[in-house]
């Protein structure tokens, strides 16, 4: 089995296929929490407030990347570029080479230091989005009129209180008819209950061959700083079935530098 998906040098081997409550089953109708609306908007407003974000249009970043393989920790530079819901471009340049991952609205592709590019499945595309920008995803939601929104509870996470927030995709039994693509849409949102910053969202990856094997995938976000009136996290980090694969520190962000379809491209 392969899949490394950029970090996706997961070990995935040594953990058995647990499928979560975030992907148990897919939605079969719209639903709206009243509080989780109102949790969304608290979140929008801390950010920086709906109409600035709104004038995003791509993001992009350079910093520093650590990637934890086999106990071994192997540091380079990295840059990242995002634009919309659906593209996204990671660049890591290693000691062995450059190493590079990008999707694009559905298709996606990885590439490694030896110059060997191999296909990202679908079902392993349609989360990525904008990684480095979290805050763009929940933008969209309220004018989403596919997306449900369920308050899931106050909980518990590293010794403060989050707001846990289920969204999911919600298509007709045509489009859809084994719920599916629902499922793999599902994505967890955990929001700090005093800043309301996005402390870590939780989906799933799979297998290339196999989109119903589910290992949760958590992206933790922390050192929030204000780039032109938005909070953005200039630390992010993955942990793929409880491993950290790997940590990225940014010390440059920017947006719109007017990014193409081009830049997501091969």
């Amino acid at each position: 089995m392969r899949l490394r998906f950029g970090s996706f040098v997961f070990l995935l081997v040594l953990s058995a296929a647990q499928p979560s409550a975030t992907q148990q089953t897919a939605a079969t109708s719209v639903q709206r929490d009243p509080q989780a609306l109102t949790v969304l908007a608290q979140t929008l407003k801390a950010a920086g407030g709906p109409a600035a974000l709104s004038a995003i249009q791509d993001v992009t970043g350079s910093g520093n990347i650590t990637y934890y393989w086999g106990g071994e920790e192997v540091q380079g530079t990295v840059s990242v570029k995002g634009r919309g819901l659906g593209q996204f471009r990671l660049d890591a340049i290693l000691q062995n080479g450059a190493r590079s991952w990008a999707v694009s609205n559905g298709a996606g592709f990885e590439k490694d230091a030896d110059g060997t590019v191999t296909k990202i499945p679908y079902h392993n595309t349609l989360n990525v989005g904008n990684l480095t920008l979290p805050i763009y995803f929940i933008s969209q939601l309220p004018q989403d009129a596919a997306a449900s929104l369920i308050y899931v509870g106050l909980e518990t996470k590293n010794g403060a209180q989050v707001h846990h927030i289920r969204t999911q995709k919600t298509f007709s039994s045509n489009l859809d008819p084994s719920g599916i693509v629902s499922k793999l849409t599902a994505r967890d949102f955990f929001i700090d209950a005093t800043t309301f910053q996005i402390v870590s969202t939780l989906d799933m990856v799979h297998p290339a061959s196999a989109s119903t094997i589910d290992y949760p995938r958590e992206t933790q976000f922390s050192d929030y700083r204000a780039v032109n009136g938005i909070l953005v996290p200039f630390s992010i980090t993955e942990v793929a079935t409880g491993q950290r694969t790997y940590s990225i520190q940014l010390n440059q962000v920017t947006f719109n530098s007017g990014l193409q379809d081009s830049d997501f491209a091969q």
